[in-house]
């Protein structure tokens, strides 16, 4: 596939467009979203065009019209197969799909023969079909700013956080935090043992969605195992506890 064809531009801009709002922070919205729209509005539907049909089978508006409704179907159908996946869906990974689909698709097109020499298009439009490709850009680019653009939190709503602590014999536990706050929140952990203050582990910097785990060894016949859970930007307040206890079997085990 070379760069110098129509389809080898679709590929390099889809993986200029991927790579690029990658490394993007999400508080660039207004910076990322010209450039990931032609991933989402065109690429992956002007590569499927090309990979299902001639170019000499369709008129210039034809390929526009259908690069656009099938980008919308490949965005949807992407969105959907990483929920079935059970992918979280975030940008990066709907744009990663998105951009697979165009490579592939492209890739299928040049092996058919259906690439074609880059050069400045001659599409005749009449005005209603003007001013329907015009309505249609318009209301596309808006759903994929919006589609594209993090949504703020209803006021008044807060995250939740799970402190976990499990058992897993020979006097070891496994300490576990979830996180679903709705910002990047820093922890700390401090475990307990026998009511003498144990190791303390943090700061535990989590994105949401996101979970910390640590093995820790707390003797054979401990009674009785507690950790509590505090945010690092209040380190005196207890977020949460949680008790567990653990007769351990070995040597000097209090019996079942």
């Amino acid at each position: 596939m070379r760069a110098r064809t129509d389809l080898g531009l679709v590929a390099v801009l889809a993986l200029v467009a991927c790579l690029v709002s990658a490394q993007l922070p999400t508080h660039l919205a207004l910076v990322r979203a010209p450039i990931a729209l032609p991933l989402v509005l065109a690429l992956p539907g002007y590569a499927i065009v090309a990979a299902l049909f001639r170019p000499s089978q369709l008129r210039g508006v034809e390929i526009v019209l259908l690069s656009i409704a099938l980008s919308v179907v490949a965005t949807v159908f992407a969105a959907l197969l990483l929920a079935a996946l059970g992918v979280r869906l975030t940008t990066a990974a709907w744009l990663d799909t998105l951009a697979a689909v165009t490579l592939v698709a492209a890739v299928r097109g040049t092996a058919r023969g259906h690439a074609r020499t880059l050069r400045l298009p001659r599409v005749r439009l009449s005005a209603a079909e003007v001013l329907a490709l015009g309505g249609a850009l318009v209301l596309l680019s808006g759903a994929g700013v919006l589609g594209l653009t993090p949504l703020a939190a209803p006021k008044g709503a807060q995250g939740t956080t799970a402190l976990t602590i499990l058992p897993l014999g020979e006097g070891v536990v496994e300490l576990g935090v979830i996180s679903d706050e709705l910002h990047v929140t820093s922890y700390r952990v401090t475990l307990t043992v026998a009511g003498k203050r144990g190791p303390r582990f943090g700061p535990i910097i989590l994105a949401p969605g996101a979970r910390w785990s640590r093995v820790v060894s707390v003797g054979l016949g401990t009674p009785l195992v507690a950790a509590t859970l505090s945010q690092a930007a209040r380190p005196s307040a207890t977020y949460a506890s949680v008790a567990l206890r653990c007769w351990c079997t070995g040597p000097g085990a209090p019996p079942a």
